[in-house]
Order: structure tokens, then C-alpha cells, then sequence
């Protein structure tokens, strides 16, 4: 399509457009719309036949490579033709040779025994007699497709018989007591005249063979002149062809470097693009096989572009329902049925390769080319755990504040009849006919009641320490949070084991750190069933800046999940259903931190753990610490 003013038309329709001056339509857009479809038409016809002389060139290569293919297997076969015609003629003459030279030992055989009358002599005679035969039968085997050999081989065959027949008969003559018979017979010229027309007739056949010899060598020769020839021209015609073919070839590869370079430039100026964006980018095929992600998106996702690079989507980008943890439907796939832009569901979270869950938000887009084909998707997500704590924060904030002004107003209200219960039980201590079992409880809830009045004081705001904080034996603080908590741990008949080191005091209000002690001993009493154990360690340990009073409360019960060892300090997070408020162990981690002190739990981290929760409480000792206590406690 090209566009004009107004309209756009394919290439070939134009719509003319009227001027302002008249009613004249105007053709330049038509003179310039030819043109382009001249240029691109142009274009078209230029590549093919650029494509059709390359075919060309190639398929005259391959007819001369082949019409020279074929003569070379032509000589070759003439050349072997004639190579095993020589080698046959050789052959011929070897055994027309062969046949010879037995019938003159054969002869000489025999003319040495009737000279002598030694039978050694005999020897030559009869090994030329045995193998005659067959020397004649490989000859008549070899010449058998010549008639006139077949011709000689007859007469020879004759001949040679009549020969041994002779040689024979003189032999049994002179071996029957008459030698003079068998010397008139040798004498007589009977076996030289047969001897001699064998030589003739073998002489004949030699130079038959020799002729054939020699012609069957001429044509060898000319074969191979032929052959070489043959490829001279075809490596000379080949050798043209490839170098107009090289300096073609060339020519394109430079075109198409220049090409490259500028779709190299294209493709890093979006891969830079891609990789500098903020948010996570996986790109995908239209099978769905991932072909790129940014840097973002491997570190989200916890695997490398070359890890990544051919493998499902699916494997390199697993996700999940947050809170069912079934596995969420690919948007990829819902963007490679429909061709939309498709979102992700929400509560989704990604898996990192360590299995780590992300929270992610996302988006899939379809990649189309110029055809509105698609040929791949785009995967661009985020990590919105960083929003999601920021909200989870705003939210947490909120209940506080909510809290905080709830607290305070029932502080307000339960300050004045508090007040009242403390002066009931000063007037009930200070009755002469109170019992001192009695007294003495009286005292622990009136210390109760003291702290009760410091946490709704403190609520209030109003609540501002009038003392310094005081040295406090740790040990004496822990055994009166435990006889408050006596009747519980009886009820449940909960056995607790003490082992107190050698500490010294440390500096704190004693009321806050009882509360911490308590709400420790409290959560540990509520997670041990009946008959169980609570262990209580307290010792000094020295640290890097110094030394500390260690606390250590440890229960036996269920222990915590490590899943939750990392929020079990947040406020508002709590364990205990319907029971907890979620603000005891927050406010224990505020009063320790205020104290220069640290927390600390042991969560329940697989099968060979150790059973139960251990919370570890750290208070500094050292002079040093005191300022900073003072310091933070005054605040």
C-alpha cells in the first residue's frame, strides 16, 4: 500500500485528487506511484536475474562437469579394455612359451635316456608329459574367442600328440630290448619334422598375438591422450566458470555484508533497547521456544539467555497461584491462539530457579510480520514484591495506628479503677490480720498491677520514667516471671529446667524486661502440650563488642515453621489463630532492641531438627552499653 493525500490505494489504482484552483484532478501522486511500482517491479526482475544467471552458470559447470565425467568413464573403460586385452595376450604367449620349452625337455628327456639307458634321464620326459595337457587346455581356453586360433589350436593339439606319441614309442622300443629299432626311428626324421610344424604353428600364433598386442597398446595410448585432454579442457572450462562464479559470489557477499551490518546495527540498537529497559523481556517463537531475555528478565527468572535459548517457555518462565499454588495458565499460549495482547492473572509469582517466589505482574503481546503473520510473543514482567511490602507496610501502618488508638482509650478508661485496685490491696496488706502467705501475694499482684499501670501509662503517652534504669539480676527477674506463671505451668503439669551460669547484673526498667520474660515463658506454655518441658538457660558470653547476658527459653512443642521464622517478629503476624493478637513478640523485639539487646529464634528447618522453638534474648553488660541504654530508655 502507499499512502496519499486524502487516500490509499494499491499500486496500479489511483484515486486523483482535485486542486484549489479548479476542478482539474491532479496526476502527479499517479506519475509517482508508477514509478515506485517501476522501481520495485525493477527490483523484483534485477534478483531474478541475478538468481537465473547463477542457475545458469551452475547448470553449465555441471553439464560440462558431467559430459567430461562421461568421456573419462568411456576412456577409462577403453583403456581397460585394452590393458586386460595386453595382459591376455600375454598371457597366450606365455603358455605358447610354456608349451615349448616342455616339449623339448621332453625331447631332450628322451634322447639322454636312449643315449645312455639311465632312467634319470626319463625325468624331464614324463614331468613335461603330465603337464602338457593341461598347458595346452589353458591355452585353447584363452584363445577361444579367436577363430584362427581355434584353428591352430586344433592342428597344435595334433601335432603335440603325435610328438609324445612318437617320443613314447621310441622310449618302448628301446625299454623292450631293441634300441637299434628305436635309434632307425629317431634317425628317421619322424619326430624333427612333427617338431618343426609345431614351431610353425606357434610361431603363427605368436604373431598374431604380437599384432594384437601391439594394436590393443596404440589404442591405450590414444585413450589416454584422450582422457587428458578430456580433463585439461573440463579443468579449464571448470576453472572459468568458478571464477566468474567467485567474482559473482563476491560481489554478493560484499552486498550482502553491507546488508548484514546494517541489520547487525538494527538488531543491537533493539537488543540494547531490550536489554536497558527496567522490566523483565522474554521473547519467544511461535512454537513457543524462548529466543532472548534482557537481563532483568535472567535474574528474575534465574537462568542465562544461553540456558534459556531454544527451551518451552514454560521451563524458563513457571508460574504459579500465590496463594493455591496450583500452576497459572501461560499467557503465551492464550497470545498464540488469539493474536491479542493477554495480561496476567492476579496474585501470580514466578519461580526462580532456586525456588524462590516472585510476585510478578505482566503482559504477553503477539509479534507479527508484515503479512499480520504471527511469528512470535513478548513476555514483559516486573517484580512487584517491593509494592507489595510497601502496601503490606501502609496496611500494617494503618492497624497500628488503628490499634494504637484503641489502646489508648482503653487504657484511659481502665487507668482509674486500676488505681483503685492498687489502693484495695495496699489497705488489704496493711490489715493487721492478714496472713503473711497472703501478704506476700498480695505483693506479686500489686507488682503486677505496677506493671499493668506502667504499660497503660506508656499507652496513654503521658508516661515518662522518673528514675534511671537500675541494675537488674537477671536470674531473680526470670524466677519471678515463673512463680507468676506457676498455677499455668502446674495445670498443665509442665516441667521446667533451670540452668543459670554465673552472670552479671544487667541495665534496664525492670518492669519492661519482665514483660519480655513473660510473654516469652507465656507463648512457650501455650506450644507445649501436657507434661512438657520448658528449659531456661541464662549465661554470660562474650562477643565481638562486648560482653553479654543470654537468655535462652526453649519449649519442646511443635517449634515454629521456618517459613514464618522471618515474620514471627512483625506485629500482627501470629501463629495462634484465633487466639493471638500478633503484638506480643513485636512489642517483646521493641523493649530488647531499646535495651541495646538482640532476639533471637530457632525455627523448625527440616526433618532432623531439633524439636521446639528457642527464642535467645542478648543484653549488654559492659559499661559501655550503659550510655547508649540511657540514652534509648529516656526516649
Amino acid at each position: 500500500m502507499h499512502s496519499f493525500p486524502g487516500v490509499a490505494l494499491p499500486c496500479g489504482r489511483v484515486k486523483p485528487r482535485r486542486t484549489q484552483a479548479g476542478d482539474e484532478p491532479e496526476f502527479s501522486s499517479k506519475f509517482n506511484l508508477f514509478e515506485n511500482c517501476g522501481n520495485g517491479y525493477g527490483l523484483v526482475m534485477q534478483t531474478f536475474y541475478k538468481r537465473f544467471s547463477v542457475i545458469t552458470g551452475f547448470a553449465v559447470l555441471l553439464i560440462i562437469l558431467v559430459g567430461n565425467a562421461l568421456v573419462t568413464r568411456r576412456q577409462l573403460g577403453v583403456q581397460i579394455d585394452n590393458q586386460v586385452g595386453v595382459l591376455h595376450t600375454r598371457q597366450v604367449l606365455s603358455e605358447l612359451q610354456q608349451t615349448q620349452i616342455l616339449l623339448v625337455d621332453a625331447e631332450t628327456g628322451q634322447r639322454g635316456f636312449l643315449y645312455t639307458g639311465d632312467l634319470k634321464y626319463l625325468a624331464p620326459y614324463r614331468s613335461a608329459a603330465q603337464q602338457i595337457a593341461a598347458h595346452l587346455d589353458n591355452l585353447a581356453q584363452l584363445t577361444a574367442d579367436n577363430p584362427r586360433h581355434r584353428a591352430h589350436m586344433t592342428v597344435l593339439r595334433n601335432l603335440t600328440q603325435e610328438k609324445l606319441h612318437e617320443l613314447a614309442q621310441t622310449l618302448s622300443l628301446y625299454q623292450g630290448g631293441h634300441p637299434d629299432q628305436a635309434r632307425a626311428l629317431v634317425l628317421s626324421d619322424v619326430g624333427l619334422a612333427t617338431m618343426n610344424n609345431i614351431r610353425v604353428v606357434m610361431g603363427q600364433m605368436q604373431q598374431e598375438e604380437a599384432s594384437l598386442e601391439a594394436a590393443r597398446t596404440e589404442d591405450y595410448k590414444k585413450s589416454i591422450r584422450v582422457t587428458i585432454a578430456a580433463i585439461y579442457l573440463a579443468s579449464l572450462l571448470a576453472t572459468l566458470g568458478l571464477i566468474l562464479l567467485a567474482y559473482y559470489v563476491l560481489q554478493e557477499m560484499e552486498l550482502r555484508e553491507r546488508h548484514a551490518q546494517e541489520i547487525h546495527a538494527r538488531e543491537e540498537w533493539f537488543r540494547v533497547t531490550l536489554t536497558s529497559i527496567g522490566d523483565a523481556v522474554i521473547a519467544a517463537d511461535q512454537h513457543g521456544r524462548v529466543t532472548f531475555l534482557n537481563p532483568v528478565a535472567e535474574a528474575l527468572t534465574g537462568t542465562t539467555m544461553l540456558e534459556a535459548m531454544g527451551k518451552d517457555i514454560r521451563e524458563v518462565f513457571p508460574i504459579f497461584n500465590e496463594y493455591t499454588g496450583e500452576v497459572t495458565e501461560n499467557p503465551v499460549k492464550k497470545v498464540m491462539d488469539l493474536g491479542i495482547v493477554v495480561g496476567l492473572a492476579n496474585h501470580t509469582v514466578l519461580k526462580h530457579q532456586n525456588g524462590t517466589l516472585i510476585p510478578i505482574e505482566d503482559s504477553a503481546a503477539p509479534i507479527k510480520n508484515d503479512r499480520d503473520q504471527l511469528v512470535g510473543v513478548v513476555l514483559v514482567f516486573r517484580d512487584v514484591a517491593d509494592e507489595r511490602k510497601s502496601q503490606e507496610i501502609l496496611r500494617k501502618t494503618e492497624k497500628l495506628a488503628a490499634a494504637a488508638r484503641l489502646s489508648a482509650t482503653v487504657a484511659h478508661e481502665i487507668n482509674n479503677p486500676l488505681e483503685a485496685v492498687v489502693n484495695l490491696i495496699y489497705i488489704a496488706k496493711a490489715a493487721p490480720d492478714t496472713p503473711p502467705a497472703v501478704v506476700q501475694q498480695l505483693s506479686l499482684a500489686e507488682q503486677e498491677l505496677e506493671r499493668v499501670a506502667h504499660i497503660t501509662r506508656q499507652t496513654l503517652g503521658f508516661y515518662r520514667e522518673s528514675y534511671v534504669p537500675e541494675q537488674i539480676e537477671v536470674s531473680a527477674l526470670v524466677e519471678s516471671v515463673l512463680r507468676l506463671y506457676s498455677n499455668k505451668l502446674a495445670a498443665k503439669n509442665i516441667h521446667v529446667e533451670r540452668h543459670f551460669g554465673e552472670c552479671p547484673t544487667v541495665k534496664g526498667v525492670p518492669g519492661e524486661l519482665k514483660q519480655v520474660i513473660s510473654n516469652l515463658v507465656s507463648n512457650a506454655i501455650d506450644a507445649v502440650g501436657k507434661d512438657g518441658t520448658i528449659t531456661v538457660r541464662l549465661l554470660c558470653v562474650e562477643q565481638a563488642t562486648g560482653d553479654f547476658a543470654q537468655i535462652v527459653i526453649e519449649d519442646d512443642g511443635p517449634g515454629i515453621p521456618a517459613e514464618h521464622a522471618d515474620r514471627i517478629f512483625e506485629p500482627f503476624f501470629t501463629t495462634k489463630k484465633d487466639v493471638g493478637t500478633g503484638l506480643g513478640l513485636w512489642v517483646t523485639k521493641e523493649i530488647v532492641s531499646r535495651h541495646g539487646g538482640s532476639i533471637l529464634v530457632r525455627a523448625r528447618d527440616g526433618e532432623h531438627a531439633p524439636q521446639g522453638a528457642a527464642f535467645t534474648i542478648c543484653l549488654p553488660v559492659k559499661p559501655d552499653f550503659l550510655d547508649e541504654a540511657d540514652h534509648h530508655l529516656s526516649n
